[in-house]
């Protein structure tokens, strides 16, 4: 790699002997309290591992994987916009510009908005598009809502630097200072802060001489700046203009001038105790080709310590979300942060947190990567195994009937895959042939075991849903570690849930604890009494926001659960037991509420939600139903769950009619699991009907119910031919 050039290093130098020489500076607010964000696009922690000043500053603060998630679709100008509104945000590169407001920008500015700005203010001329894009966006989110905030605050924003390449001006990092009109206090975002070189692929660079001084300018009237150090993005928009070589080569001159940069801001922190945070919006083109999409966020100074970063939006050490970044700032500056759907971020000290975060990615990477193979291999192996079954129950003597072992010990394994999925994690496998082989060959071991010694039905069908509703429940108390890390549970990387149960376990749980207790009512080893409390652990687990965290996973589970102690006592479902149910339901989830918002520091998304409705009326609640719908309508179309779950409807179907009676013979000497899985059936509707991912939910949770049935099924038919 070919070094910096003495120029640059020259540069770093004056610059240094600037920022020294204003120490003493006293600025213009009430405290001197500066937060300071310098934008460091399309890079991973590894590719700073080896730089002083990234180490200086990454090594002394706190450090954390950082979700990007944008509204719709990604990209690199959603990723800004998202830090300025504190939510998933929409928008497009055009309609995130930042103008420096001469006399010729003031008055197209007006034309627009109607505002008059000041000499020298930043303006985004193109507010009103990103304002509608908003609106029209899946979250409700509001542009420019930190900068708006810090305004009302009395605090005074400017932004620093662009990554414009040649005549495309990209100057996103203008979105997370302005305010909700479209407009910074200050700032300088043109040509003047680029350099000619004819040596870098735009021809045009950062110049850090320029940016000391005009920083240093800011700094006497300014509170929070963002600069955009905006050579690593135009290198990455323009990667195609140079082969695998030069790209290493452009950006380590790039990064090395950056950590030169960072090596010397980090002595003016210390002496002014500034919120610094080394912030990268978006990962390069090589992060998105491997899935690792999470990027490097890192805070210094100002009470952030040597460890790692967590929030209240994600729970989880290592990683939290781009939307946390607001309300630490407004927090910082000791400005309400309660209208805004992200957490303060907080320093959990760790000792090697670089070591740490970088194998926290690694592990994530690999589980979401995983994780569609897997899963959508064991889906069509769901469906191979159902239809076979059926085929099995109609033609029960092909082959001599040893079709039905087979059979049996199919299903057997189907039953055992999610609880195997679950433990898996403990073997620390890392590739995808490997814990493949290993869920693979675990369940189909266990299956062939459990076969072996366990003979009758009900016995066979208590061990399995048994061990999988227990290992769900133990991980949730524990916290969580294991569903976590299972290709099973949830996908930080996709945003959608960073804590508690997810959708799919939750179906499962759902689904082995009705097949639980219909056994253990079977072989009369339980009342009605222990039923009822079981069935209460297991809405409490899911429901509760400190531990599932699941409002959907309860409700379904209490629709369900409730159907299912009626139908066992016999009580006829009627409009009084529905509004019985009903009342049930509306005081736990009130008391779920309660208990979110008085006694746990970290409040989940319920009181998120309770408290957005609060503030904007029904409205809010309506966006969140609106969005559930749509997000279900897409599932339908695209997930592969979606055909699991017609599969089993249609089997189901075929079953009602032929073989004929058998289903009366079947429920007639099964009871209970004729109960049971009636009140799966409500599972599989309500859990529809209510989650997000609903179709996830209700696909999951029928494994049991199709699986628990034809397993019963093959029995009565193995027992009707043998004494035929």
């Amino acid at each position: 790699m070919k070094p910096i050039g003495g120029i640059a290093a020259s540069c770093i130098l004056i610059f240094f002997a600037l920022f020294c020489e204003a120490a003493q500076a006293k600025s213009c607010d009430d405290n001197g309290k500066k937060a300071l964000l310098v934008i460091v696009d399309r890079i991973s922690f590894e590719d700073v591992e080896g730089l002083h000043g990234f180490r200086q500053i990454i090594d002394s603060g706190s450090i954390a994987l950082m979700n990007n998630r944008p509204s719709g679709t990604y990209s690199a100008c959603k990723a800004y916009i998202n830090i300025g509104s504190g939510a998933r945000a929409e928008g497009t590169a055009s309609a995130a510009a930042a103008l420096k407001a001469d006399q010729e920008v003031r008055k197209l500015f007006y034309s627009r908005t109607g505002r008059t700005v000041s000499e020298g203010m930043l303006v985004n001329p193109n507010i009103n598009r990103l304002i509608s894009q908003n609106k029209r966006g899946e979250y409700g989110a509001v542009a420019g809502s930190l900068g708006q905030f810090l305004r009302n605050g009395g605090r005074r924003t400017a932004v620093l630097g662009n990554a414009d390449c040649g005549d495309n001006q990209i100057r996103w990092a203008a979105s997370i200072a302005m305010d909700r009109n479209g407009i910074a206090d200050n700032g300088v975002v043109g040509s003047d802060i680029l350099i000619e070189d004819g040596g870098f692929p735009t021809g045009r660079r950062t110049d850090y001489y320029k940016m000391a001084i005009l920083f240093e300018e800011l700094l006497k009237s300014t509170d929070f700046i963002v600069v955009e150090t905006g050579d690593l993005t135009r290198i990455e928009e323009n990667r195609d203009m140079y082969n695998e070589q030069m790209y290493k080569t452009h950006r380590y001159d790039a990064l090395m001038r950056i950590d030169e940069f960072l090596c010397h801001l980090k002595e003016r922190a210390d002496s002014e105790n500034w919120l610094v945070m080394l912030v990268t919006p978006y990962p390069s083109e090589a992060g998105i080709s491997r899935g690792a999409r999470l990027t490097p966020l890192v805070v210094y100074g100002s009470g952030f310590s040597a460890g790692l970063l967590t929030s209240g939006t994600t729970r989880r050490d290592g990683i939290v979300g781009s939307i946390d970044i607001a309300p630490t700032v407004l927090e910082f500056f000791g400005i309400s942060t309660y209208e805004l759907v992200g957490r303060p971020l907080r320093g959990v000290p760790m000792a090697g947190n670089l070591e740490k975060v970088i194998k926290i990615n690694d592990n994530t990477v690999n589980t979401s990567n995983f994780r569609y193979p897997i899963l959508y291999n064991y889906a069509l192996f769901v469906i191979f195994v159902v239809l076979i079954g059926l085929f099995t129950i109609l033609y029960p003597g092909l082959w001599d009937g040893r079709l039905v072992t087979v059979e049996e010990f199919a299903l057997v394994t189907v039953m055992l895959f999610p609880v195997v999925l679950l433990l898996l994690p403990l073997a620390g496998l890392k590739t995808i042939a490997g814990l493949s082989a290993a869920a693979v060959l675990t369940a189909a071991i266990a299956g062939y075991a459990a076969l072996w010694y366990i003979k009758d039905a009900n016995k066979m069908l208590l061990f399995i849903s048994g061990i999988t509703i227990t290992a769900i429940i133990l991980d949730i108390v524990t916290g969580g570690g294991m569903i976590k890390s299972s290709v099973l549970g949830y996908d930080p990387i996709i945003g959608a849930r960073y804590y508690g149960i997810g959708n799919e376990y939750m179906g499962v749980a759902a689904g082995s604890a009705i097949v639980a207790c219909c056994s253990l009512l079977e072989q009369g080893r339980a009342g009605l009494k222990l039923i009822a409390a079981l069935l209460c652990v297991v809405v409490i687990v899911i429901g509760y926001p400190g531990l599932g965290a699941n409002m959907g996973g309860a409700i379904t589970c209490l629709l369900a659960f409730g159907f299912f102690m009626l139908r066992i006592r016999e009580v006829p479902v009627g409009i009084r037991h529905a509004a019985a149910i009903g009342i049930i339901m509306a005081a736990v989830l009130a008391a779920f509420l309660l208990a979110d918002m008085i006694f746990l520091e970290e409040q989940s998304h319920l009181a998120a939600a309770a408290q957005g409705t609060v503030r904007t009326g029904p409205l809010h609640i309506l966006m969140i139903v609106h969005r559930k719908v749509l997000m279900n309508f897409k599932l339908l179309r695209y997930t592969f769950w979606t055909k699991v779950l017609i599969t089993v409807i249609a089997v189901t179907g075929i079953l009602f009619y032929r073989p004929v009676g058998i289903f009366k013979r079947v429920f007639a000497k099964h009871p209970y699991f004729a109960k049971g899985w009636s009140a799966l059936v409500v599972a599989a509707a309500s859990g529809m009907a209510v989650n997000d991912s609903g179709v996830v939910t209700s696909a999951t949770g029928s494994i049991f119910f199709i699986t628990s049935m034809l397993y019963i099924l093959l029995q009565e038919r193995r027992i009707k031919r043998e004494t035929a």
